[in-house]
């Protein structure tokens, strides 16, 4: 009897030391994990790199991660994706994000379109050895055209093209439609104005071989490329924190510097330089 008495005081005494200890040690304090947002992409010469390379970079890249950093979200890339899969997987809220894009009614359905900056027109290439002087779409009708597959070009572009489509060939991508006028295929190339450039400029073999045609494809609207929203995403209530930031980049001068300044190469000039 005298040894169960012993015990219990024993017992009674460790616990009760075991909650002092407990009750002094510090309380774990761990931080909330931000929610993670992906961004769908390819490849988009001039604005993100994303060729034999684990993780894009380019003035894009740039922009989404000082956007992520400053919203309280971690950014994530697919890998390469076309930009039709892409539009397909925002509008099942498998992705988050989408990046340069140009607004459209279907577009707007499935993602919310921010601007954060207006666009360039895109351009008719040409070899630089041929000499005509294109100025106006009804010049075009005499050549065999490429355009880009999924591209959303100006409305007097896409006009042009579906009253034409019997001489106008669609390429999966710019270097292909590069390739095709280099080695004669098509006589004209129309395709975005800066990343066709970069491309022109980032092969060896392509310098001094193409020009860009006077024709003036800008139709004097201001439209805006767009950073899309999946409607779908489970991080839809964070719209607002980045649209917030959007406007705040805009304002205290982030987007040109990271973004605008870096895409609108001065060698572009170079390709608009009349053919001697």
């Amino acid at each position: 009897m005298r040894n169960h008495r012993l015990l219990q005081i024993l017992v009674a005494g460790t616990a009760l030391f075991c909650t002092v200890l407990k009750s002094e040690e510090p309380v774990s304090h761990s931080e909330p994990q931000q929610p993670e947002l992906t961004w769908c992409l390819d490849h988009f010469s001039g604005f993100h790199h994303y060729e034999d390379v684990a993780e894009p970079y380019g003035p894009s890249v740039d922009l989404m991660r000082e956007l992520a950093r400053r919203s309280g979200f971690t950014l994530r890339f697919t890998p390469r994706t076309t930009i039709n899969r892409c539009f397909r997987l925002m509008e099942e809220g498998q992705v988050d994000l989408m990046s340069n894009l140009k607004f459209s009614e279907d577009r707007a359905k499935i993602m919310v379109l921010l601007p954060y900056e207006t666009t360039i027109a895109e351009s008719v290439f040409l070899l630089r050895s041929d000499k005509r002087p294109l100025t106006q779409f009804s010049q075009l009708k005499n050549l065999t055209v490429a355009s880009i597959r999924g591209y959303l070009y100006s409305e007097n572009t896409m006009q042009f093209i579906q009253q034409n489509r019997s001489h106008v060939a669609e390429v999966e991508s710019i270097e292909s439609g590069l390739e095709m006028l280099y080695r004669g295929r098509v006589d004209a190339l129309i395709s975005p104005t800066v990343s066709t450039s970069d491309a022109i400029f980032s092969t060896s073999s392509y310098q001094d071989r193409f020009r860009i045609a006077a024709l003036n494809i800008s139709t004097g609207n201001n439209a805006h490329i767009n950073i899309g929203v999946s409607r779908q995403s489970q991080y839809i209530k964070l719209l607002p924190t980045i649209e917030r930031h959007i406007k705040a980049m805009q304002t205290d001068g982030t987007v040109k510097r990271l973004y605008t300044d870096m895409v609108l190469s001065p060698r572009i000039k170079q390709l608009k330089a009349k053919p001697e």
